[in-house]
């Protein structure tokens, strides 16, 4: 079972961790402005789960997004694939660059 945790700083800086038996198996960096949620780096420990922890992560921010009525906006070239690979998914939430 994995478990999320999400660290915002005064800053707007901030990551999701995801993390599993107490260890960090991956991880999205953040920038937050205004109604604006920059995705800046997808990082996964484990590179042979990259697609299943990588997907987690993103629906953990996308959900995080839309609670929060943020549109995102991403460097992560991750994150760029799996928006443009599933478009429809994502358009409420994905403001494209």
């Amino acid at each position: 079972m994995y478990k999320v945790f999400i660290d915002i700083k005064k800053n707007g800086k901030g990551f999701f961790l995801l993390a599993r038996k107490n260890e960090t198996v991956g991880k999205i960096k953040f920038s937050l402005v205004d109604s604006e949620l920059f995705i800046l780096d997808t990082v996964v420990v484990a590179k042979r789960y990259i697609n299943s922890i990588g997907k987690k992560l993103v629906d953990e921010i996308v959900e995080y997004a839309r609670m929060h009525e943020l549109k995102i906006i991403t460097i992560s070239k991750f994150v760029q694939r799996r928006f443009s690979n599933n478009p429809l998914s994502y358009v409420d939430v994905w403001e494209k660059a």
